[in-house]
């Protein structure tokens, strides 16, 4: 009898390893799969930001991915294309993106090209060394010779030479750019505010860039 009830626990106990086994194996695949899942979501919403700021990709394609498997990056990436595009209702303060109910990712990224900015702004417009001309009022004063200042978003080597952007960074047209044709600048702190000398054109009749010869003609300010 005794030898009996053994035997029974013993196959009632390879039954519940076989069992544990199983589980445990799906509960890998299940936790693998939803890490890979999470992986190519991210690596979606982050080709959707590359094309559109690049302005180059099969954005549509990617976007109808997202909306298909990604709900939340597919959110996140609607919200920042939505506003990163020019319009007469474009909004340049972040905190009120947000209070419109702009994801708060989005609004991370829009801040990173230059779309908005955290912070109210005096209405007379911020006060620049040594009274420099404003980036945003650049265009306005496109032909004349002006000492033009603002923040720094970005300094970019091409083969050509070095492109540095204020106020709005690459590719926004509202952007101010320094040029320097075949020449290559020491790195600049971020958060600097730059200042350059010279006259101001209009790049297609819209970006507002004015051409350097000499990188120390570039004030740097802290």
């Amino acid at each position: 009898m005794i030898g009996s009830m053994r035997g029974r626990w013993r196959k009632m106990g390879v039954a519940l390893v076989a069992i544990a086994t199983v589980v445990s194996t799906t509960a890998c695949t299940s936790v693998s799969s939803s890490s890979t899942q999470a992986a190519s979501c991210s690596q979606l919403l982050a080709g959707a930001i590359a094309y559109e700021r690049s302005g180059t990709g099969d954005i549509d394609s990617t976007m109808q991915t997202l909306s298909d498997s990604c709900s939340d990056e597919y959110e996140i990436a609607v919200d920042y294309l939505s506003n990163s595009t020019d319009s007469a209702f474009s909004i340049d303060s972040c905190d009120e993106l947000i209070g419109y109910g702009v994801r708060e990712e989005s609004v991370a990224l829009l801040e990173q090209d230059g779309r908005c900015s955290f912070g109210q702004v005096d209405a007379a417009g911020p006060e620049w060394p040594d009274g420099g001309l404003g980036w945003d009022h650049a265009r306005e004063h496109a032909g004349t010779v002006q000492r033009v200042c603002g923040p720094l978003m970005s300094v970019r080597d091409t083969d050509d030479g070095t492109f540095v952007n204020v106020g709005r960074d690459y590719p926004s047209a509202d952007r101010f750019t320094f040029i320097f044709w075949d020449i290559y600048l020491e790195p600049i702190e971020t958060g600097a505010t730059v200042c350059g000398s010279g006259e101001i054109y209009l790049y297609d009749g819209v970006v507002a860039q004015m051409e350097m010869r000499d990188p120390g003609a570039l004030e740097i300010w802290p």
